[in-house]
């Protein structure tokens, strides 16, 4: 029977690292992005068929405009000054249609044919004799009249700009939100004025005179007069309202897709004898109109319905709101990511540290514990080879205790800064002297020389207390000038002990870490505990320890109040 031996795999752990934020944050604005580009994607879907609806109700609400303001004129008498008024009324909703969509449109009331064409108009509504609201409305003969405004500083206040902006942007649902009246330079309406004009009321014609426009608190007038008005009779409009005017409106209107024309009508709407209205495509329109079954139309109306593109056209019309959903998009996946990288950064840095200072921490364990070791070693073997020396069995045996007792004495600082460490100390409060604990430190110290100033009574724990200030003092004996007095000022606020040194920490405050001394040989005495655990005590007390270390002079300030 032949055996063998089976191979397992033992799983190797994952080395800890330590993190790096600008690793943590792209990974995770990545995925945020994807995450929130399916959100804009949703925002961009819903916003586009807003758009949609919003063109489409436009288009056919003008187209019902149209039709009511045709049958008002179809049921007034053409000989009537009414009529006038009507027809007026017809072509400037005509105007009103090609300036608002990107669209063309003509219309048939008898032998009456209208199209979507550049024009522009005065009008101005009063109240007659019976208080009847009557228009007066004026249409300009020839639109190269308004060439001075267009041309005026590089077309600064030409309105064909103004629309075209306009008519971008109008139905942006942000745009709207904002309630913004215009997007251009200027808004027209607001700030175009026709001052005079050259009137042939018998053909309801005009020629412009004086425009002004006002623009950034300016204003400006431009003469549009051209050099013959045969035929007109000069009309001044003040800036005060003739008695009975209900409003003025002076307009300008160009058509927004000049390509089109009556061969691009893609539906009509008609009225058959019997004054049923009707809409129909314009091939099935046509072949009604072939057969016979349609005739005798009393109107019709014959538009192009502008193909709404996707994606194309919701850039087009509401650019406001595709770049808010962008751009909120970008800053939000930024923000979820910053907060998620900043709470896996302090986690993963939080474990970082506590493996790097437990790997410190046993180093430094192990190389303090090694060197005593190492002595009480090679001081039992120099005892085994003197033991019929007796001198020389004493002065090991005592070599051999002290360094036990410098392992007893490292052994009880560790046992002590872990007790500090996790802060599960009972605490036993009385009323104390601070001088009193002070002198009993000073006194298991007779070599130091030390100046005490003050005192204070303060209820606190004795035991935690005494061994912070042992491990202070014994601080400024192990690493001070020794002919120099500590300083030591008590008060009901702090305790602060300075004492000369010949060396300069640039970061004192990394002395209370474990296992960090104040000299460069790790080979000094002390275990590099004691400020360490003075840091914890005193913190477990409320209290807070300070270093200042500047120019040979290192100050350590136990503050009671925090």
């Amino acid at each position: 029977m032949i055996t063998g031996k089976t191979k397992s795999k033992t799983k190797r752990k994952t080395s800890i690292v330590e993190p790096k934020f600008g690793k943590i944050f792209w990974v995770r604005f990545l995925i945020m992005l994807a995450v929130f580009s399916l959100v804009a994607v949703y925002a961009w879907k819903k916003l586009d068929d807003h758009v949609e609806e919003m063109v489409n109700v436009e288009l056919y609400t003008l187209i019902d405009d149209i039709e009511l303001s045709i049958k008002d004129l179809y049921n007034t008498d053409p000989d009537s000054d009414e009529y006038q008024e009507k027809l007026a009324d017809l072509k400037i909703w005509m105007a009103v249609f090609q300036n608002l969509n990107y669209t063309y449109a003509e219309v048939t009331v008898g032998d009456l044919k209208l199209t979507t064409e550049d024009a522009s108009f005065y009008s101005s509504t009063r109240k007659d004799d019976s208080g009847r609201s009557v228009s007066d409305t004026y249409f300009i003969e020839d639109m190269s009249y308004y060439e001075p405004l267009t041309s005026y500083k590089d077309g600064l206040f030409d309105p064909r700009v103004e629309w075209e902006l306009y008519n971008s942007w109008a139905r942006d649902p942000l745009f709207r939100e904002m309630g913004l009246s215009h997007v251009g330079k200027y808004d027209f309406f607001e700030s175009t004025e026709l001052l005079t004009a050259y009137i042939n009321r018998e053909k309801h014609t005009f020629i412009p005179g004086i425009i002004r426009v006002t623009y950034m608190d300016e204003t400006y007038e431009i003469d549009c007069t051209p050099a013959d008005t045969k035929g007109y009779e000069k009309a001044v409009f003040s800036d005060d309202w003739e008695p009975g005017e209900v409003s003025r409106w002076f307009g300008i209107s160009y058509k927004n897709a000049p390509e089109l024309s009556s061969k691009n009508i893609t539906a009509v709407c008609f009225c058959d004898p019997d004054g049923i209205t009707s809409c129909l495509d314009r091939s099935e329109f046509e072949e009604k109109v072939n057969s016979g079954e349609l005739k005798n139309l009393t109107w019709t109306i014959g538009y192009y319905i502008p193909e709404y593109k996707h994606p194309d056209s919701v850039l087009r019309y509401a650019p406001f709101s595709c770049a808010l959903i962008v751009i909120a998009s970008l800053l939000s996946a930024l923000a979820a990511a910053l907060v998620w990288s900043i709470v896996k950064y302090q986690k993963e840095k939080t474990v970082w540290e506590i493996f790097e200072y437990r790997t410190k921490t046993t180093e430094a364990m192990a190389h303090d514990l090694k060197t005593p070791l190492a002595a009480i070693m090679a001081y039992a073997e120099n005892l085994e080879a003197s033991s019929e020396d007796p001198s020389k069995v004493r002065e090991y045996s005592k070599n051999i205790n002290e360094k036990v007792s410098t392992m007893d004495h490292m052994i009880g600082d560790i046992l002590s800064f872990s007790r500090s460490e996790t802060g599960k100390i009972d605490i036993v409060k009385e009323e104390l002297s601070i001088a009193e604990i002070i002198n009993e430190s000073l006194s298991a110290l007779p070599e130091m020389k030390a100046d005490l100033k003050g005192d204070a009574k303060i209820e606190t724990d004795r035991k935690l207390l005494k061994q912070a200030i042992d491990n202070l003092l014994s601080n400024c004996d192990r690493y001070g000038d020794k002919e120099s007095p500590v300083d030591i000022t008590v008060d009901s606020e702090n305790i602060l002990i300075i004492n000369k040194t010949d060396k300069t920490y640039d970061d004192a405050d990394s002395l209370k870490k474990p296992f960090v001394k104040g000299e460069d040989s790790r080979g000094g005495k002390g275990t590099g505990l004691g400020l360490a655990i003075a840091d914890n005590n005193l913190n477990i007390l409320g209290y807070k320890l300070e270093l200042i270390s500047e120019k040979g002079i290192f100050k350590a300030i136990v503050k009671f109040k925090i």
